[in-house]
């Protein structure tokens, strides 16, 4: 009965999806766009898009000025994908509005207003668990970071902290005991909940 019901709900939202607003959506207009794990062509693809497939978008700005940061439901695997598209393979659905010369801030004002980002540690450790095939751990809470280590799906992390939308994780010690931290995003992990 539970699953009629949902079907039914989601049945009616594609419906209804087109006569929402189109604030940060996009349309892809490539026969086929690859979703990918990090803004660059050596990356994983995670998921493809057909031509027509609607996708959120989750920033306005261009991410190394020819990727953006998308949402994307997968049909096949039933969940949402979060990952880069070229910017020539998607139409944005709405216009961004320019900026005027005198409200452009200086690059290094900009910069230093997105570095802060408030990491809090936790109390205990959070067992996370990783939900693509590939997902990189990188050095600092950012996609432009160095990757300093990849792990495989269903593999299980200790998350120390938190860092915005990354986890603050420890890596299992190396051959000389070395334990190396990093931070994986929140949308390649699922929290593990303890059973009670």
């Amino acid at each position: 009965m539970k699953k009629t019901i949902f079907m039914s709900v989601l049945i009616f939202l594609l419906f209804l999806s087109p006569l929402l607003p189109q604030q940060d959506k996009m349309i892809v207009i490539a026969v086929r766009a690859g979703i990918y794990l990090d803004p660059d062509l050596e990356s994983p693809i995670i998921e493809t898009a057909e031509r027509g497939a609607i996708l959120s978008l989750l920033s306005t700005e261009r991410i190394r000025e020819d990727w953006y940061y998308v949402s994307f439901y997968s049909e096949k695997k039933f969940i949402n994908f979060t990952g880069f598209i070229r910017a020539s393979a998607v139409e944005v659905m709405y216009d961004v509005p320019e900026v005027e010369e005198e409200e452009k801030e200086e690059p290094e004002k900009q910069l230093k207003e997105l570095e802060v980002v408030e990491e809090v540690l936790f109390e205990s450790p959070k067992n996370i668990q990783v939900l693509l095939e590939k997902t990189n751990i990188r050095a600092e809470p950012d996609f432009t970071s160095e990757v300093i280590h990849q792990v495989q799906l269903g593999i299980s992390l200790q998350a120390i902290g938190k860092a915005g939308e990354w986890y603050l994780v420890n890596l299992p010690p190396d051959e000389e005991g070395l334990i190396i931290s990093g931070y994986i995003h929140q949308s390649f992990v699922q929290e593990i909940k303890e059973k009670r």
